[in-house]
């Protein structure tokens, strides 16, 4: 139940930059003292920062909260058909690295090309260390049907990929918790995070090389039976 309030007290600070603790319990539902508990382990783990008194406060202002643009960051990196991309994010969403390589990588060994991708995350990481960042997870988006427990990318025929577990070839030791999700699924839920706030229910369509789709419904990611929800291997 704490961590699930500590993500709604998060999205409500992301949601309502420079809001006080008790515009938050407001919009929350929560009380004031578990949201100030909450705001303070937050802060701990360096994701809020207090910025100033808010100023739509009535009487004493409360402090104005947050996301803290100098916290952790992500990496995600993404194999394509014709490129691999890495960007460095941090919780601002604002782009710290970002790097593309061109390549035909239907013609190249699988084992190649993680290879070239975990380059693409070794100089981002580094990167992002160097300017005093750390990196909380780095998240692989691939053309394909994924299955996400598993860190497997199931059929990518574009690529030419069958059975590949992206997972366990790309990580590398010292790197933080790496992950693997449909290309797809993530651009719907970068659509969700950072675009019409509003907009709950929709279906974001990718078409590149090939055609894929991203089902949010009631604010989060449809999956559907099987994890294969809008993902297409044509």
């Amino acid at each position: 139940m704490r961590d699930h309030n500590l993500g709604v007290v998060l999205r409500g600070i992301a949601d309502g930059e420079g809001v006080s603790r008790a515009e938050v319990a407001a919009a929350t539902g929560l009380t004031k003292a578990t949201v100030s508990s909450l705001v303070d382990e937050l802060a701990r783990h360096e994701l809020i920062v207090e910025a100033g008194p808010a100023g739509n406060s009535v009487g004493r202002p409360g402090q104005a909260l947050r996301l803290n643009p100098d916290g952790p960051v992500g990496v995600g990196v993404e194999i394509n058909v014709d490129y691999l991309a890495c960007c460095v994010l941090d919780l601002s969403g604002r782009p710290r690295h970002q790097a593309v390589s061109l390549a035909d990588n239907r013609d190249r060994p699988v084992a190649e090309v993680l290879a070239e991708a975990a380059g693409l995350v070794e100089s981002a990481l580094d990167g992002a260390k160097a300017a005093g960042l750390s990196a909380s997870g780095v998240v692989a988006a691939v053309p394909g049907l994924v299955r996400t427990a598993e860190g497997l990318l199931a059929s990518a025929p574009n690529l030419g990929w069958t059975q590949v577990a992206v997972v366990d070839d790309l990580s590398r030791p010292g790197w933080p918790r790496v992950s693997v999700e449909n290309e797809a699924n993530l651009a719907a839920l970068g659509e969700l995070w950072f675009g019409e706030p509003t907009r709950t229910d929709f279906i974001h369509v990718s078409g590149e090389i090939g055609i894929g789709a991203g089902v949010i419904v009631g604010g989060e990611l449809f999956r559907g039976r099987n994890g294969f929800a809008g993902s297409s291997v044509t």
